[in-house]
């Protein structure tokens, strides 16, 4: 019976020990400050030595459009000039059919316009996604580095960088609303 009763102490004696180590060991861990940071990937991405070679590619593309849509406002231009010189020497067929072609050459210079809009922004896009690259890798190397969970964006406060560290809380969420958990959404 003293036997057993020491047994009982020695494990009370050890269950107490342990307790007090996991208690000291979740102190510590919930002293461990959370980082969260901020970062203004716009500043970056215009402080980059690249960009200025992207810029200056982006230039000469724009000048290119330019020259091309000024030739075809030009050619617009001299064809209207030329037209109201002779409108009213016209039958009034050819003269319909002149408006026509002028009209036609006049929305072929705003197709022309419009699309080099799009090419152009699709130019910068296509120049500037490595230096986009760049920045979200060096900001997930800084992430890493120093233990931060999260790091948001200055400008739209939406997070750039999560450690693996987070938690997701939707199927707690999606538990709580009572919703089930092979329910997904579509936001279409």
């Amino acid at each position: 019976m003293i036997d057993v009763e020491n047994k009982l102490k020695h494990m009370k004696n050890k269950l107490g020990l342990l307790s007090i180590l996991l208690f000291i060991g979740t102190m510590l861990y919930a002293q461990q400050p959370m980082k969260f940071g901020n970062v203004n990937t716009q500043e970056i991405l215009s402080s980059m030595p690249e960009l200025k070679q992207v810029q200056t590619q982006l230039e000469e593309e724009y000048k290119q459009k330019e020259n091309q849509l000024t030739t075809l406002q030009e050619d617009l231009k001299t064809k209207q000039e030329a037209y109201m010189q002779v409108a009213e020497s016209m039958t009034p067929e050819a003269r319909a059919s002149k408006e026509q072609e002028l009209q036609q050459m006049g929305q072929k210079v705003q197709n022309f316009y419009m699309l080099a809009q799009q090419q152009l922004k699709a130019k910068e896009q296509e120049l500037k996604a490595p230096l986009i690259q760049k920045v979200q890798v060096a900001i997930q190397e800084v992430g890493d580095e120093n233990g931060f969970l999260y790091i948001f964006e200055i400008t739209s406060g939406m997070p750039v960088y999560h450690s693996d560290k987070t938690i997701d809380v939707t199927p707690m969420v999606k538990k709580k609303l009572g919703i089930p958990e092979t329910t997904t959404t579509e936001n279409n």
